[in-house]
């Protein structure tokens, strides 16, 4: 067989599967009835699970970010030098970023903005948050990325929906499975956002996008913008509180230390900040370490001197 009838069948071959393809993916796009959007790669997997559980998988399309909102610079986000900025800002710090820049691709910032400019005006829209900075911040960025769709928006906050609860959970994470299907079950039956409520979104976040604050807690209702070293002293008082747990030699494993942090800590920040933190402070002389850097696990940490602060 020559060389040009054979390119010439592969390349129809290539061609046929690419319009096999397309055809499937319009099919599917039919079909879907409904937009959610999640702020964590967790949090959607556990929505996928819910609607195919609940055997409406396919009439709906499920949107994830792969960001830590509560952290970073997030300053014009919705522009390619905001994007930059934010990215540096991250990769200087925490080294998994430097491996996770080329993963997800799809779940990064401008991947979503595209995503959300595709959004057809007959689907509603499904937005799935609790009371955290890291969820409201994302709502916030999310509700001005959207702000010229017209369609209904849906908002979906597990910390409102379950304020009955003995501890309401503060992320998604901590709803049971059961409830959090029944949530899912009922979810087209939320109230929709009103026009007023989606401009007061879109103002707050014009507001705190000009902050340049690179920590955000929740408090009092509210996002709170702070200086990274924020929470210094909550991770001077658990080391404080492991002593009576350190080893011989006073060490206590820094994976203790972030634990213990979170127990009292009620908000959504990535531990790796934690972890960042801890070594500014070893920098600073407030600890030693003993172990090796790159992960949580490989080392411990004590005071050092008393006097040092």
């Amino acid at each position: 067989m020559p060389d040009s009838d054979l390119s010439g069948r592969l390349l129809k071959l290539w061609n046929d599967r690419k319009d096999e393809a397309r055809l499937r993916h319009e099919e599917a796009e039919r079909i879907q009835k409904n937009v959610h959007i999640t702020f964590s790669l967790s949090d959607a997997g556990s929505l996928k699970v819910a609607l195919s559980e609940l055997g409406n998988r396919q009439e709906n399309k499920v949107l994830a970010f792969d960001e830590s909102f509560s952290i970073g610079p997030i300053v014009q986000l919705d522009i390619a030098a905001g994007r930059r900025t934010r990215q540096h800002w991250m990769m200087e710090r925490f080294s998994p970023c430097r491996m996770m820049n080329n993963q997800n691709r799809e779940h990064q910032i401008e991947n979503m903005i595209e995503e959300f400019a595709k959004i057809p005006a007959d689907k509603t829209i499904h937005i799935w948050c609790a009371n955290n900075a890291h969820d409201q911040t994302g709502l916030r960025l999310t509700m001005y990325l959207l702000r010229h769709h017209q369609q209904p928006i849906k908002l979906i906050n597990f910390t409102e929906i379950l304020h009955d609860s003995p501890v309401p959970p503060i992320a998604q994470a901590f709803v049971g499975r059961d409830m959090h299907r029944e949530i899912v079950k009922n979810c087209h039956r939320s109230r929709t956002v009103t026009l007023q409520e989606r401009q007061q979104y879109v103002s707050s976040w014009e507001k705190l996008s000009l902050e340049n604050n690179t920590l955000r807690l929740w408090q009092d209702g509210e996002i709170k913008g702070c200086k990274c070293d924020e929470l210094d002293g909550i991770i001077k008082s658990a080391v404080m509180e492991l002593q009576a747990e350190s080893d011989d030699e006073g060490f206590i494993k820094a994976g203790k230390v972030v634990s213990k942090m979170f127990e009292s800590l009620e908000q959504v920040i990535d531990d790796s900040f934690i972890e960042y933190r801890i070594w500014i402070l070893i920098s600073n002389g407030v600890f030693t370490f003993r172990g090796l850097p790159g992960a949580l696990h490989q080392f411990s940490i004590k005071r050092t001197t008393p006097g040092v602060n």
